[in-house]
């Protein structure tokens, strides 16, 4: 008996027309996300240039801050009492900014103790008897003469 053997006809490849229908191409994915694509740029773009106005809004602060430490540290070493006076109180609120870092307070540290000293250089350098009157107004030293803290007796 011979048998015949029947083998079932190849296979034929798929119709690529009839496949490109149901599924999309992958241009045509990329297609649709463009939208997205834009969003996101737009968004990257946006936080971007936050980012750097607020950055160039801290360097113009710090500078300006720079500036007023300089003139209260001018002023501060002034000759004048009430000029050292008001540079010696800017220095104090300069130094409790939030702009100030470390080095800043550092610095008015310094700054702030060097006409303190000098004061009290100046202070300490009269003897205690000695006045700082103007020469021709001198103090009368007798029994019955009165001074800041009452009168002598």
């Amino acid at each position: 008996m011979l048998s015949i053997l029947i083998t079932p006809p190849p296979a034929s490849p798929p119709d690529i027309a009839s496949t490109a229908g149901s599924y999309a191409q992958w241009w045509e994915v990329l297609g649709a996300l463009g939208p997205l694509a834009v969003l996101m740029a737009a968004v990257l773009t946006f936080i971007i240039g936050w980012k750097t106005l607020d950055q160039r809004r801290r360097a113009d602060q710090r500078s300006e801050w720079w500036n007023r430490a300089q003139w209260a540290i001018e002023a501060s070493m002034s000759d004048d009492p009430r000029r050292q006076e008001t540079g010696l109180g800017v220095l104090d609120l300069l130094a409790q900014s939030d702009l100030a870092g470390e080095e800043e307070t550092a610095i008015i540290s310094i700054a702030w103790a060097r006409p303190l000293t000098a004061l009290m250089d100046s202070n300490a350098e009269m003897g205690q008897n000695e006045t700082t009157s103007t020469p021709g107004s001198e103090e009368a030293d007798d029994e019955h003469s009165s001074t800041a803290a009452g009168t002598r007796r």
